[in-house]
């Protein structure tokens, strides 16, 4: 029974904190809202319009932005750290169910936590499984699903998410992309020369 209506004040709240408008006040207004459903969330952090999140237990630290339309499984913790960016619809599902018995290969549920290290970056349309942790810095690609840990200031993508290539520390990459790619200033001449 107590499992039921948290359910109903799950949908209850949710919808509530839906009818808010995607703008600056409303998304710092949202997690007040969702905090009778185990969110902690920092006052400088901000979740947008559509985002659903299950009872549970939803740490958000400081400077976040999670976009429009994300989801919250918390049948496991989920824990983001400071300065997290979260693309639109994406899915965070820490539930998964071992394999059953031939009259039911849907078996038990459990659950497995989730981290998002400081200052990570998850594309749009994203799924990430319960058990990952994606490091420090990490740019998980949009529409990819992360199955395993990601490491730290890596580019990841695809179904499931691989490596695409290590970020540099120092500085930011799109500097480095336009230092490193002369041939693209030289191809920008040619469309406009030819």
């Amino acid at each position: 029974m107590r499992r039921t209506l948290r359910k109903y004040l799950a949908h209850i709240l949710n919808s509530i904190a839906d009818l808010l408008p995607p703008d600056p006040l409303s998304n710092r207004l949202r997690p007040f809202l969702l905090r009778p459903l185990g969110l902690r969330c920092h006052y400088s952090s901000a979740i947008s319009s559509g985002t659903y999140i299950n009872p549970g237990d939803l740490s958000v630290a400081e400077r976040c932005f999670i976009n429009q339309g994300c989801f919250f499984d918390l049948t496991a913790p989920i824990t983001i750290a400071d300065n997290v960016v979260v693309g639109m619809q994406t899915l965070f599902v820490t539930a998964h169910h071992e394999i059953g018995g031939p009259q039911r290969r849907c078996g038990a549920v459990k659950g497995k936590p989730i981290v998002v290290e400081a200052g990570a970056w998850i594309g749009a349309r994203a799924t990430i499984l319960g058990g990952v942790t994606i490091g420090t810095g990490a740019v998980v690609a949009a529409g990819s699903i992360v199955i395993h840990d990601v490491p730290p200031h890596a580019l990841v993508a695809g179904v499931p998410a691989k490596l695409v290539r290590s970020l540099n520390v120092n500085t930011t990459d799109a500097v480095n992309d336009e230092q490193q790619t002369p041939s693209s200033q030289s191809l920008t001449a040619l469309d406009r020369d030819g």
